[in-house]
């Protein structure tokens, strides 16, 4: 599985509430055993946010807190 695969299926999981970078760089490094940039994480996620309608918003950009909202998924299809 590639890291963005695995960072989406992290995603797919993830409860709403608020993860920085550097969060993400750890619980990636932990499931796939691989160091990839914070940046190149975040970059993922607003790529699955932008596919499955979530939202991913900056809330402290110096410390790189963002606040998660997955969207509601009814039958396959994505209703906000």
């Amino acid at each position: 599985m590639s890291i963005r695969q695995s960072l989406f299926a992290f995603l797919d999981d993830l409860p709403p509430g608020n993860i920085s970078g550097w969060e993400l760089f750890d619980r990636m490094r932990e499931r796939t055993g691989r160091n990839t940039y914070p940046a190149t994480l975040l970059d993922y996620a607003r790529d699955y946010c932008d596919l499955s309608g979530a939202s991913f918003d900056c809330v402290d950009a110096e410390r790189s807190i963002y606040h998660y909202s997955p969207s509601v998924k009814v039958a396959g299809a994505i209703v906000d």
